[in-house]
């Protein structure tokens, strides 16, 4: 979300994850996508998919709250899945979403680590 000024969980800001990925840069750990790609049957599947979201800008949660809904319901993570993703009204990193996260039985926190 360009518009989103504030901190990220990775402790950068989106212009700096933008410059870190842009322009078909290939940085490990860091993946430059486009809006739509979130709610493809595609995205990251091979991953875990849209259950390894925890965290996006909350005016960006919004904006993709309909075809996010319906993808997370096709998955059979339920309508209600983008409520468990947390964004910055909830905290910028780790320690301060993690509590959320667990509140909310985020699917994330079962799955096994990318690392």
């Amino acid at each position: 979300n360009r518009e989103y000024a504030g901190m990220t969980p990775c402790g950068m800001t989106f212009s700096t994850l933008a410059g870190t990925v842009g322009g078909g840069v290939q940085t490990p750990g860091f993946m430059g996508i486009g809006k739509a790609y979130l709610a493809s049957k595609k995205f990251i599947i091979a991953d875990g998919g849209l259950a390894r979201i925890v965290w996006m800008p909350k005016d960006f949660k919004e904006q993709m709250r309909h075809v996010l809904e319906e993808r997370a319901e096709e998955l059979g993570l339920g309508r209600d899945f983008i409520d468990k993703i947390a964004d910055e009204t909830v905290g910028v990193t780790a320690e301060e979403i993690l509590p959320f996260l667990e509140e909310k039985g985020h699917p994330a926190l079962t799955m096994d680590p990318l690392l």
